[in-house]
């Protein structure tokens, strides 16, 4: 965000960047890469110019948010999965994205 707080959207070339992490694995500065919120498309499109495999791919999912296609096709491509905000994420209400309702912490099954 600027310093209004307002977002505020950078192009980024996510290829080139993939190929940079990949230059840290061969330079022994790290041994494995991943990714977070990708859905299938970015998924697909780093997997069509990667010469290192993701390790694993990290998205939100919950009951409200399932992502079984995304958990799917990353599981057949040999990516591992994990998840965040597995009760539903507090952080979107302050950004007007989410209600209380939305959120797992009160719900009656969680709470037995």
């Amino acid at each position: 965000s600027n310093l209004d707080g307002e977002m505020v959207l950078v192009k980024n070339d996510i290829n080139a960047t993939w190929k940079a992490m990949e230059e840290l694995v061969y330079n022994s500065k790290t041994k494995h890469i991943g990714l977070s919120n990708f859905n299938c498309q970015l998924l697909r499109q780093i997997l069509s110019v990667a010469r290192i495999r993701p390790t694993s791919l990290q998205i939100e999912c919950h009951p409200h948010l399932s992502q079984a296609k995304l958990i799917r096709f990353a599981r057949e491509a040999g990516i591992r999965v994990s998840s965040f905000s597995c009760l539903g994420g507090a952080s979107y209400i302050s950004l007007d994205m989410a209600t209380v309702n939305d959120l797992l912490f009160e719900n009656a099954i969680i709470l037995e």
